[in-house]
């Protein structure tokens, strides 16, 4: 019996006036696609100011190459990409604080910082572990570039970074000096 009366109250509950207040939810309800295509073109104009920044942050990267002594692999690519962050971070921000970009655009823009930040710190780290075991015409190059711009990074940035941000940055600092203590500490072997 308590079911049936629940079901009597719903069913009360959906008049005129409930239609007339959430057109657009009923709307978005009936045609999920219309409601797609109107949010991508609302935020198409940062979806190409992405596109813009990401071909100049990819240029960037390709002239650093020859004055990092070469690519270095993925670890290579990791250094440049957070070389290349303060320019790519800087644009989003600028970007996001524009008032004639569209809001939706300006969200997408702002859920893009956000991810950059997470994808740079976890860069950092990767490459922090890694790059000791670049070749050794390599390593030199790599090393001073990833720590120069880690120390830059955090004190530009360290304040809006997350706790998990900031655990990931400390979990490639001492992977690296963890390392960097390994190969400078004499062996223990036994000795003829």
């Amino acid at each position: 019996m308590e079911f049936t009366a629940h079901l009597r109250q719903v069913a009360k509950r959906f008049d005129h006036t409930l239609v007339e207040n959430n057109k657009a939810i009923i709307k978005l309800l009936r045609d999920p696609n219309a409601e797609r295509e109107q949010y991508l073109a609302l935020t198409k104009h940062f979806t190409d100011f992405r596109d813009n920044i990401d071909q100049k942050r990819t240029a960037f990267n390709s002239s650093i190459i020859d004055k990092l002594g070469g690519s270095a692999g993925e670890v290579g690519r990791m250094t440049r990409d957070t070389m290349s962050s303060f320019s790519y971070i800087e644009e989003l921000m600028y970007y996001i604080n524009q008032d004639n970009c569209p809001a939706e655009a300006r969200k997408a823009a702002r859920e893009h910082l956000a991810d950059t930040l997470d994808k740079t710190c976890q860069q950092f780290k990767l490459a922090l572990r890694d790059v000791n075991s670049l070749p050794t015409t390599q390593r030199k190059s790599y090393s001073e570039a990833i720590k120069a711009t880690l120390e830059a990074f955090t004190e530009q940035y360290g304040k809006e970074l997350s706790e998990s941000q900031h655990r990931a940055l400390q979990d490639g600092l001492e992977s690296y000096q963890y390392q960097v203590s390994r190969t400078n500490t004499p062996s223990q072997g036994f000795s003829p």
